[in-house]
């Protein structure tokens, strides 16, 4: 459907018109119509300062949908000194320096094949709290021209690409930012079933065990695509059998189904984590890689705070 717009003459046409008219109006009946023309032409001139300009159709603001990224890596963007006084919005003119008191934020990546300093960049905003997005930098440009076609495929469905984003800096010194950005080979999670709920830091890996009693529902999740990067949930558990029967630990799922536990040791390690994790966000959510091992069958290995 195409939109029709109404052509209408410009004030200065309507007002050269009267003028015209008023010219004829003088010749033809002396004063009066001299009196007359006077008239319209005022008329037409205070109408054409008060008219309101034809009607337009309004720019509709799209939101794209927002696609959650890989977080199991760290990048750092370029360009923040150009944009503090915006990250400082965000930061709420915070401090921090330690990393362990990085102000957190949310970071969407922007393709920008239009920009004419390099038809690659990729441009880096970060969200208000109203949802609104604000420039904060961009990529690398070597990191910028892998990342870039990903994006682009994103685009054209409607979609941009999310991350977690860290905030240094403030006081005396200039704010920096960094993502947690999966690499691109791994960039776009393949399972988004899970919904948006935040997942555990992607910080190391970590093996899980029992692998080879569920090969079918992994088999059914990576549907002969390897490696595959899923988000998995964990829930606590009881190992059934070894010598650490009846201690608990956690379990992985995928789709609501098991497909492994992890070992006693990192149970121990993580179980607090998950239970804390839980109770911020409502599930224990983390990213995953299923990869093929050969005779080993699907191995997975969950992404995991350090």
């Amino acid at each position: 459907m195409t939109m029709q717009q109404r052509t209408e003459p410009s004030p200065a046409a309507v007002l050269i018109s009267v003028a015209v008219l008023a010219l004829v109006l003088t010749v033809a009946f002396g004063p009066l119509g001299f009196v007359i023309g006077l008239a319209l032409f005022a008329l037409m001139f205070i109408g054409s300062k008060n008219r309101a300009a034809p009607d337009q159709a309004a720019p509709m603001r799209t939101r794209s949908r927002i696609r959650r990224l890989s977080t199991a890596g760290r990048v750092a963007i370029v360009g923040e000194s150009h944009y503090q006084d915006a990250i400082a919005e965000v930061a709420r003119h915070s401090t921090a320096l330690p990393l362990d008191e990085a102000i957190p934020a949310t970071a969407v990546l922007v393709p920008e094949q239009a920009n004419r300093h390099d038809h690659q960049a990729v441009r880096v905003d970060l969200l208000r709290g109203d949802g609104s997005a604000i420039t904060a930098g961009y990529l690398r440009g070597d990191q910028a021209a892998d990342y870039q076609p990903l994006l682009l495929e994103l685009a054209e469905r409607g979609e941009v690409g999310s991350c977690p984003a860290r905030i240094m800096g403030g006081g005396q010194r200039y704010y920096g930012v960094h993502l947690h950005l999966g690499v691109p080979r791994l960039l776009l999670l393949d399972h988004e079933a899970l919904g948006t709920a935040p997942t555990l830091p992607a910080e190391h890996q970590v093996n899980i065990t029992g692998e080879e009693a569920h090969q079918h529902v992994l088999h059914r999740v990576v549907n002969g695509r390897t490696p595959v990067h899923v988000i998995a949930e964990l829930r606590d558990c009881c190992i059934a059998e070894g010598s650490h029967i009846g201690e608990h630990t956690l379990e992985v799922l995928l789709e609501g189904e098991r497909i492994g536990q992890l070992t006693y040791s990192m149970g121990l390690r993580y179980c607090d984590v998950a239970q804390e994790w839980r109770a911020r966000t409502g599930r224990a959510l983390c990213e995953a890689v299923i990869t093929n091992e050969g005779t080993r069958g699907l191995q997975t290995k969950l992404l995991l705070p350090k």
